[in-house]
């Protein structure tokens, strides 16, 4: 099993959308400013990375890097 940490999934929003100083419960659209094309290349990053498949259902239940997280570990345990 991996072991993931909230900081992982921050920098990974940080170097995907250009943001510094992401907090885990900024909102991905209305905070940071990203666009669906943003959400869905952070996904596919996370999926990448960490190797798993999130659903597409699922990722529309991605608002912040904490959703994105607790999906991540979700599909890594």
């Amino acid at each position: 099993m991996l072991s993931i940490t909230q900081d992982e999934i921050r920098k990974l929003v940080e170097l995907q959308l250009g943001k510094w100083d992401v907090q885990d419960n900024d909102r991905l659209v209305e905070d940071l400013g990203a666009e669906s094309a943003d959400v869905a290349n952070l996904v596919a990053a996370a999926e990448e990375k960490y190797e798993i498949v999130i659903k597409e259902s699922e990722i529309a239940r991605i608002f912040t890097p904490q959703d994105l997280y607790e999906l991540v570990v979700k599909h890594t345990r």
